[in-house]
């Protein structure tokens, strides 16, 4: 997404802020808070000079903010029903979550870290078939967000299985801006109560992607000394056939929700189906706390230890190993995946 121009304020107010004590514009230092020319244009002994005011750039400003807090009027909470869920993203390497927003369509993001503090933990705006989709991931405090200083907001829900989560999708029914250099905001509310944006008109765009560092293998090459070992034992039709392993452990703090870090994943193939084996630990505390419950998990009946869980390329299954999960996802059916669960042992450090 395209930033502004680098040469408009610096960050975001309303007209007037500046003559009622706020941050004022360096481009209307040559005007006074009535519009009017300043009398005096000397510059003090050690004062900085003044840029030169640039009325065209400055018009042109102000105009794009009139458009965009427009666009904000029209945000409405999508028309058709909408799910937004997170999931362990088991690939080695990646950190936090993937994100899976099923409306008129289904799209998965991976990996994703949404913010735990702050107003808006995750927000992301894309075309869509009737004009743009935004998302907007928060706190379980915040019952609505708002659009680019909209007077009206839209209900945040709780997050399916990820405590202290919520999450609304709101659509615009205008094109999507992509050559306007300019970008729709989210901000939270809370108690009725509106906090500013995360990113100002002009601040940069918070990377909420984390990932390891790992090294890439496929078969016949050996799997990578690194972090976390994954072995199969006993089970001669499962054939492993590429993976990741993380080569340096780093702690994620303050992702919503927990989230977490998979520290090596490997695809096997078992019985003429595709399966993937990754070992999850906690973001904030790899290998030294106990990661977060699947999201959605559920017991596995007469398998007492292993939990059937929804996962977003698949169905899940798990069992915890020391501060760890081991978990499994895809294949054909549960009984596949118990079958390979079973015979695969995780090691996490030295």
């Amino acid at each position: 997404m395209t930033r502004p121009p680098a040469n408009r304020p610096p960050r975001r107010v309303r007209r007037g802020a500046a003559c009622a004590g706020g941050l004022a514009l360096s481009a209307v230092l040559a005007l006074s808070c009535t519009g009017a020319a300043l009398a005096d244009t000397s510059v003090s002994p050690g004062a900085i000079e003044p840029q030169p005011v640039n009325l065209q750039i400055e018009e042109e400003f102000w105009a794009k903010v009139g458009e965009w807090q427009g666009r904000g009027k029209l945000a409405a909470e999508a028309r058709q029903p909408w799910e937004i869920r997170l999931y362990p993203g088991l690939e080695g390497g990646w950190v936090g979550w993937c994100v899976t927003v099923s409306a008129s369509a289904r799209r998965t993001r991976c990996p994703v870290d949404p913010a735990a503090a702050g107003d808006i933990g995750y927000e992301s705006w894309e075309a869509g078939g009737s004009g743009t989709v935004g998302l907007a991931i928060v706190s379980e405090f915040a019952e609505a967000v708002a659009v680019d200083e909209a007077g009206t907001a839209e209900a945040a829900k709780p997050v399916a299985g990820v405590a202290g989560v919520a999450a609304a999708l709101v659509e615009i029914p205008a094109a999507f801006p992509a050559k306007s250099g300019w970008f729709d905001e989210f901000s939270s509310v809370h108690h009725g109560l509106r906090s500013s944006g995360t990113r100002g008109w002009t601040g940069p765009q918070r990377n909420y992607s984390t990932a390891l560092p790992t090294s890439t293998w496929q078969a016949p090459q050996a799997q990578p000394a690194g972090v976390c070992s994954l072995t199969a034992a006993h089970l001669a039709a499962l054939r492993p056939r590429f993976g990741h392993v993380v080569t340096t452990l780093a702690p994620t703090p303050g992702v919503a929700g927990g989230g977490y870090a998979s520290c090596i994943d490997t695809e096997y193939s078992f019985a003429h189906s595709s399966l993937d084996a990754g070992v999850l630990l906690d973001a904030a505390a790899p290998a030294q706390a106990a990661p977060v419950p699947l999201p959605g998990q559920a017991p596995v009946h007469r398998h007492p230890g292993l939990y059937s869980a929804p996962g977003w390329n698949g169905q899940l299954l798990g069992r915890r190993v020391g501060n760890a999960w081991l978990v499994v996802e895809g294949g054909a059916n549960l009984k596949q995946r118990i079958a390979v669960l079973s015979h695969l042992r995780a090691r996490v450090g030295g």
